[in-house]
């Protein structure tokens, strides 16, 4: 097959939003030199606020991926700012929308079948912004596993060891895998992308992936 790109949702607009909040500033200075006077009121220091908020979001805008899920023959890849994480068709389980309690996340979720093969391939420095990133689903899933707040203090725990069936993992990998344990207790998913990186309809993209995969098991994918 083909490689197939989903489009990062997060990495649109970049170059409007950087185009327009640069024009704005340029007329805020300008109108400044011309008639400082006028520059009393705090709404223009709220405007040049707002302006310099524009220019930072658009080039973060700019610096995102431009594409944050790839599929091919081999399988799934994410692609973050920080680095990237592959998932071949047979380290896959299935994707789908997580719920706690019933209500859907904001969240795609991926369980794996094999930890390792997902380890091995994981760059620390990327296991450590995911959970950065990713720390407020854990406290909402744990406070929704745990209504009286009684849970037991070690889920909390980063322990930085972790003993897989061949070998053993230290540092911000070892974390990263007692996290996604901790995560499929509480959820039934090891790793999670943000819904509005995808810029597709969440069950539809799931369900795409879904069916290729199977494809590609099946070598009946064109």
């Amino acid at each position: 097959m083909d490689k197939l790109q989903y489009r990062a949702a997060t990495a649109k607009g970049g170059v409007k939003t950087l185009l327009c909040s640069s024009g704005a500033l340029l007329l805020w200075l300008l109108l400044f030199l011309l008639w400082p006077d006028l520059f009393h009121n705090s709404a223009w220091v709220l405007l040049l606020v707002c302006c310099l908020l524009g220019l930072v979001a658009g080039y973060g805008k700019l610096t995102e991926p431009l594409y944050v899920v790839e599929l091919d023959q081999r399988g799934f890849s994410y692609v973050h700012h920080k680095g990237s994480w592959f998932v071949s068709w047979q380290g896959l389980s299935f994707i789908s929308v997580p719920e706690l309690a019933g209500h859907p996340l904001a969240y795609i979720g991926v369980k794996l079948r094999n930890y390792e093969d997902f380890l091995n391939q994981l760059q620390p420095r990327l296991a450590v912004h995911l959970m950065m990133e990713q720390r407020h689903l854990l406290i909402a899933a744990l406070s929704s596993n745990c209504p009286s707040g009684t849970c037991p203090t070690e889920l909390m725990v980063e322990l930085s060891e972790y003993k897989g069936v061949t070998r053993s993992y230290k540092g911000a990998i070892a974390m990263f895998a007692h996290r996604m344990q901790l995560l499929r207790q509480l959820t039934g998913f090891d790793l999670f992308i943000p819904l509005n990186a995808i810029g597709s309809e969440p069950a539809d993209f799931c369900r795409k992936v879904n069916q290729i995969r199977l494809q590609c098991l099946d070598n009946t994918v064109t």
